[in-house]
Formats: C-alpha cells, structure tokens, sequence
C-alpha cells in the first residue's frame, strides 16, 4: 500500500489534483482506526488516496461509498483502487453529490467530506437521515485557505466563506453534534453525531 499511496502523491503532484496532506492523512486513518466503522461515506473522490487511507484501517468487513463528480478524477481513481487489496470494497459513484447523496439507502457510521467547500452543510443535511447513532463525520478544509478567520476575506470567496462558517456553527452549536476542530492542515472538523431519538432518552 506505501508503494500504491506514494504513485498516486506523484500523480496529483504532477497533475496539481489535491490530495489530503500527510498529517491529515495521519489523523483521518487514526480516526478510522479508533472508531472502526463499518460503513464509510465519502463526498469528493478525487482520485481515491484518502478513500485507501481510510481503507487501509478499516475493518475488515467494512465498505466504502464514496462520490464524485469528476468523470476522469473518478476513473482515475477506480485504477488506482483496482491496484489495492480493497477494489471490492470500495463503491465509486459518479455524479453530483446533491443528487446522488439523496438516492443511498444504506446506513453509514463514517463521513468523510472533502468536496465543494461551500455545500459542506448542504451534504450533511441531506445524508442526516442516514448517519448512525455515534457516527463521526471528518470535514477538510473548514479553514478554506485561512479565510475562514479572516475578518476581511475578499469579495469573491465571500459566499464558500459564510457558507463554511455556517458549516462550522451548525456542527458546533446543533445539540446532535459534539465537534473538535483542528488546528492542521487547512482546518479539520471532526464531529460526533447523536440521534434525535437517543438524546431524548439520555
């Protein structure tokens, strides 16, 4: 797997596709690994690193849904698995994810967003319904290039900035979620998600 996830830095390196860096790559597998999920969703592909990062530590049993909307990112990334130990694992879909997010039908016990920054809450809203109780849901980038604590963020980045504050005070302030926010990276946002349900009866 070092040898598969090193080609594949290389080839977004050369082709400047953005892939997590290394020490969010280290705390999304440590998550993984601590929380062993069962199910995975990921919204933003790109071309499969982090879904094999996360692959790399799941359970044996466990699969992975993930979504994106570029048709070469997403065949790239379906080479790319097809070298890993996980190709049967892991399901690729390709489309909107406002539009495919609402058609899945199965339960999952992990989110992991890294995608359109300024639809972060819209994606979570559309797949509350199908979280688990307990699910942990990994956002990257929620700092969108240190704009998000800027004071003055410039005109044109202004919407994807308010959006993804918005983002961050939803997860931060909804009684459903208990969020930590890292100081790594471009920003990351790990939340515990409880069932409406379940807090009702604690």
């Amino acid at each position: 797997m070092d040898k598969l996830l090193t080609t594949m830095e290389e080839y977004a390196a050369k082709r400047q596709i953005p892939v997590i860096e290394p020490d969010i790559a280290a705390l999304l597998a440590t998550t993984v690994a601590n929380r062993k999920p069962s199910a995975i969703l990921e919204i933003g592909t790109a071309i499969g690193y982090s879904a094999l990062i996360m692959a790399n530590q799941m359970p044996q049993a466990a699969r992975i849904t993930t979504i994106e909307n570029s048709v070469s990112n997403a065949a790239m990334a379906s080479r790319f698995i097809s070298m890993s130990p996980f190709a049967d694992r892991i399901d690729i879909r390709v489309g909107e994810a406002k539009d495919l997010l609402p058609l899945l039908v199965d339960r999952y016990d992990m989110l992991f967003i890294d995608a359109a920054k300024g639809q972060y809450l819209n994606f979570l809203r559309l797949v509350l319904d199908k979280l688990a109780d307990e699910a942990v849901i990994f956002a990257d980038d929620v700092f969108y290039h240190g704009w998000v604590q800027s004071s003055n963020p410039p005109r044109r980045l202004k919407t994807i900035v308010e959006r993804m504050r918005e983002y961050l005070a939803f997860v931060s302030t909804d009684r459903r979620f208990v969020t930590t926010v890292y100081n790594i990276g471009d920003g990351v946002a790990i939340s515990q998600y409880r069932e409406e349900t379940k807090l009702e009866t604690d």
